[in-house]
């Protein structure tokens, strides 16, 4: 693959941007957005999430791209075309002319209506999921005029991948509390998660939305990490939490 100096600025900011902290999903995208424009010479970004329980794109970013777009897109185009949605939501980096042959892509009504008025062309995706689950995505479109994404850039975002894909699971994970060391090594980090959203009061529907999970993936985390933690519901897990809290608190004082 060749690389010009530049990109190879380029690439180790994204890199260290996904490396880091973030407050949120969101601001993770919106952060990377204009360096990855950077990165494959392109003209327009724009990043969803997918909520599997509501079966939408949403929480959209965009980067050089009008402010109605990400509405217009969440509101009412994403639906119009969830016939093909398969074609779509696929794990990894794609090319949009991968998908679609670009002569069948300018029939469609959302390139027509949606894509077209907006300036995009030719355009590539890279989706990045959690085991079957979309968590993330990003779309990067060049204009009218310019050529398709090449070889070399196909590579350039898959290298990215990874390291989006393990970004986007800290984000989910750091906005659940934190169990105590000595529950949370029982447990694994999605286990964790879920258990302490659960013992915080929240239903199952919301844990799910998020942790940009299926609601049958929370009751699967939510029933091993019972299993684990030897309780059999709701109410002794958060008594289980709250008796490991009052210790925590006791013990820290007595230090002191």
């Amino acid at each position: 693959m060749n690389i010009s100096t530049k990109k190879q600025r380029v690439l180790s900011r994204v890199i260290g941007l996904l490396s880091a902290q973030h407050a949120s999903n969101q601001e993770l995208r919106a952060i990377i957005g204009p360096l990855l424009l950077d990165l494959l010479d392109a003209d327009f970004y724009a990043s969803y999430t997918w909520n599997s329980r509501k079966q939408a794109f949403e929480l959209g970013v965009s980067v050089n791209l009008d402010d109605a777009c990400v509405p217009n897109y969440e509101r009412y185009f994403q639906h119009r075309h969830k016939a093909g949605l398969s074609r779509w939501l696929r794990q990894g980096v794609n090319p949009v002319s991968a998908l679609i042959s670009h002569r069948d892509l300018m029939r469609t009504e959302i390139y027509n209506e949606f894509l077209r008025p907006f300036g995009h062309y030719y355009g590539i995706n890279l989706f990045a999921f959690d085991g079957r689950e979309s968590i993330g995505d990003v779309r990067i479109w060049r204009r009218n005029g310019r050529p398709d994404f090449d070889d070399n850039e196909i590579e350039l975002l898959k290298l990215i991948e990874p390291g989006f894909t393990q970004a986007l699971k800290r984000t989910a994970l750091s906005c659940a509390p934190r169990l105590l060391p000595g529950l949370q090594a029982k447990l694994s980090p999605r286990e964790a998660a879920v258990a302490g959203l659960a013992a915080k009061g929240l239903a199952d529907k919301e844990i799910a939305r998020r942790l940009a999970v299926t609601f049958a993936t929370v009751r699967a985390h939510l029933d091993s990490a019972f299993a684990k933690l030897g309780v059999r519901n709701r109410t002794q897990l958060a008594s289980l939490l709250h008796a490991a809290d009052v210790t925590q608190g006791t013990q820290s004082r007595t230090k002191h």
